[in-house]
Order: structure tokens, then sequence, then C-alpha cells
């Protein structure tokens, strides 16, 4: 992989990943899809096709197109379904300054040390590990305080798809 390939794989790696696996209720296959996106726009060079704003937009619909398909491959998916994504998806692009806001504010009432999971994981894009050094803590210590922390934002804005589009097109 060239260094533009390696950059954009650390620029967006984890948040595909969270993205997928807020889509997926098996928890075993959001790396894989994220890795099979990338390997196809690699192999594809659709990178060629591709403006430099129109990149996350791009890969983040292919991380979701392929969720849905591995969804569909494993049960049957209600077209309301299929619905509600686009619907997210469209809402996600539209964001209000309000909810940008709404959003920040939630974040910082996390308890201290969630939120500093949640920002360096989700926001700056850091590994579990790396995290887990700064902290002091184990990786499981980070990955159950980015769990907690996600479910407490969830809970505030039901639409976890949103959410994900949110930080990652804001660069919180």
């Amino acid at each position: 992989m060239n260094e533009g390939g390696k950059l954009l794989f650390q620029r967006y790696y984890k948040p595909l990943v969270l993205f997928s696996g807020s889509m997926l209720d098996d928890c075993s296959f959001p790396e894989d899809i994220v890795q099979e996106v990338f390997y196809q726009f690699i192999k594809n060079n659709a990178y060629r096709q591709l403006t430099p704003e129109a990149l996350s937009t791009y890969l983040f619909r292919s991380v979701k197109n392929a969720c849905l398909n591995r969804i569909r491959d494993q049960k049957e998916f209600a077209q309301a379904e299929l619905l509600k994504y686009d619907a997210i998806e469209e809402e996600a692009t539209t964001v209000s300054l309000e909810l940008i806001e709404a959003i920040r504010q939630a974040i910082e009432r996390l308890p201290r040390k969630t939120r500093m999971v949640v920002m360096s994981i989700v926001v700056e894009g850091k590994k579990y590990k790396e995290t887990a050094e700064e902290l002091g803590v184990s990786v499981n210590t980070v990955k159950t305080l980015l769990s907690g922390g996600l479910k407490q934002l969830r809970q505030q804005f039901p639409d976890s798809l949103l959410l994900f589009f949110i930080l990652e097109r804001n660069n919180f």
C-alpha cells in the first residue's frame, strides 16, 4: 500500500469500524467489512474518480452498503429499515449547528475518563492500546468506557448512525 493509502486507512479505519459495528449485531464482522471496502477501493482505483470532498461520503456509503448486504445475506431485512438508514444518512448531511452543539455538550457531561476515551478513540482516531497507555488503564477498561460512553450518547441521540456521521464529518 502506498503512503496515501496508509494515511487514508489511518484516518478512516476506526470511524468506519465503529460505524459498521453500529449497524451489525454480530461483533465479529465490522473490521472484515471495512477491510474489504478498502481493498475494493484500492483494487478498483476508485480514488482516482473522487474529489477529496466526496471521499468521506463514498467510504461511509460503501461500508453502509456492505453492511446491508451482509444483513440481507444473514436474514430477511425489512424495506422500512433500508429507508430508515437512507433517511439517517441524508439527515446527517444537513446537520444543524444546534445538534452539533448538543452532542458536544453531551460529550462534555460524560464522566471524565469516559469522555477522554470517547474523544481519543472516536474523535481523534487513536487505537485502544494507545488510549489505554495515555490514561494508565487496561485496554479492556478502555473498551468498557467507550461502550458505556457511546451507550449514553445513543440514549440522548437515538439514531447512532447519525451520531457517527456527525462526529466524523465535524471533526470534534
